[in-house]
């Protein structure tokens, strides 16, 4: 029989808690950067040069400090961004702050020989001014150098005077000295800072803040391999106030005390401008009841859209939940029914977008006049109906171009869609075969993607 390997104790503990360092997914540089909705706003009035921030995944919190001083405040701000929920102080004089999965946590560099520190978590995620020490002495090739964090060769790098300086995390001892090509002239270069993304071939960053363009350079050679440029309304600094965590680049606007978010990168920038995209939103009156409908372009990380109604556009109700896409490149109509729209004179209605986050939108307003003057006749035979029905739309002539006939069930999901002539007597034959029993609704549109009329149809 073979022996059986036997393993110490403490050596099985430690493969239960030790961390590695898994690759970011592969992203491709955009050639221009788009600004996030992203923004982290500083709750004081103190901050003025923040150097740094970084995202911590496990407490999904950001954290930034203002540089300069050990009693200057270390803010705490939730996912969702806005306003900092918390604020402690530095408790060291920082520059760099970097998250390293292997300890998972936030560390930092400091002024001079101050050397390099852990910053401390508190049991609610947020940043305190305890630390303790990594390594001390002079560990920067600049006193006011900011770093950044390579956790694959658990390396601490820098930016130099034209070269990145790589050290040991471990013994701060110098690892390499890389001289970046291509990257113009370096009084146009942050002099101060530099960013580490690990997307192969753009592992590192500096910022060129004259041109607003952020360089990307490929660890292996130091060559500049791509060019990303940022928005004109950004704002650049030529030192500290420009850094990368959670796949965004970040900057720093000491006018309004805030961070700004931007997309460098083709992937996650294709749904990045605007979480769903509205291109229509409008109703109309059918039997006394207001029948909303809305189209959206595009969709990312969209729940669900709440229907608000409101008889003076200032007190809301919500009224219904319409599921959303959740992700979408294409456009996609939405449809919702409010019964009691005609107990105004004039009525109100909004829709609150959701994010699966819990951020929200809320779109323009919509009015509609008392819902008892009707364009036109639908007409469904017979009704209730089993298998096929037909549908007669009268007095409908407009501009003569097709209509369209939806089929949505009761929770606005559209089933079936079928084009009737506008000839003033169009006729359509619908196949229910496939429909489950139920109540459904027939809704008559323009060929604008407006609501015309709207009956109900009764599947047996």
């Amino acid at each position: 029989m073979r022996p059986r390997a036997t393993f110490p104790i403490l050596a099985l503990l430690f493969l239960t808690v030790t961390r590695v360092p898994t690759l970011a997914a592969q992203f491709t540089p955009a050639v221009n950067a788009i600004q996030l909705p992203d923004t982290l706003v500083f709750s004081g009035s103190g901050t003025v040069s923040n150097a740094s921030l970084v995202w911590h995944p496990v407490h999904s919190r950001y954290y930034s400090v203002r540089i300069g001083n050990a009693t200057f405040p270390l803010h705490t701000w939730l996912a969702a961004g806005g306003l900092s929920v918390f604020a402690s102080t530095a408790g060291i004089d920082t520059r760099g702050l970097w998250y390293n999965p292997t300890t998972a946590q936030v560390e930092r560099n400091c002024l001079g020989a101050l050397g390099w520190a852990t910053m401390e978590i508190d049991a609610g995620f947020n940043a305190v001014n305890t630390f303790t020490m990594i390594l001390s002495g002079q560990l920067q090739p600049n006193a006011q150098s900011v770093a950044a964090y390579d956790p694959m060769l658990d390396q601490v790098l820098f930016y130099n005077a034209g070269d990145i300086q790589f050290r040991s995390r471990a013994n701060g001892t110098v690892a390499q000295t890389l001289t970046i090509t291509g990257i113009g002239p370096l009084a146009n270069i942050n002099a101060l800072s530099v960013i580490w993304t690990g997307q192969l071939n753009y592992e590192i960053g500096v910022l060129d803040f004259v041109n607003k363009r952020v360089l990307l350079i490929d660890r292996s050679t130091g060559a500049v391999s791509a060019t990303v440029q940022l928005p004109a309304s950004s704002v650049t600094h030529n030192q500290f106030r420009f850094c990368y965590t959670n796949d965004r680049v970040w900057l720093f606007n000491a006018t309004f005390k805030r961070w700004n978010a931007y997309c460098i990168w083709n992937e996650p920038c294709l749904s990045a401008t605007l979480p769903v995209e509205l291109t229509r939103f409008n109703g109309a009156c059918s039997n006394g009841s207001a029948f909303l409908n809305w189209a959206t372009a595009s969709e990312h990380n969209s729940s669900h859209f709440l229907v608000e109604r409101s008889a003076d556009a200032v007190d809301w109700a919500t009224i219904g939940r319409v599921e959303a896409a959740g992700y979408s490149q294409g456009t996609i109509d939405y449809h919702y029914m409010d019964p009691k729209s005609s107990t105004s004179p004039v009525v109100y209605y909004r829709l609150r977008q959701v994010d699966l986050d819990g951020r929200e939108e809320v779109f323009a307003t919509l009015s509609l006049e008392n819902c008892t003057h009707q364009k036109g006749s639908l007409f469904i035979h017979p009704n209730p109906a089993t298998d096929h029905c037909t549908v007669r739309v009268d007095g409908l002539v407009n501009d003569k171009e097709p209509l369209r006939l939806i089929i949505v069930d009761v929770l606005s999901r559209q089933l079936r869609t079928a084009v009737v002539m506008n000839d003033g007597r169009g006729i359509q034959d619908l196949d229910l075969q496939e429909l489950p029993a139920g109540t459904y609704q027939i809704i008559l549109m323009d060929a604008a993607g407006n609501v015309m009329e709207s009956t109900a149809l009764v599947k047996q």
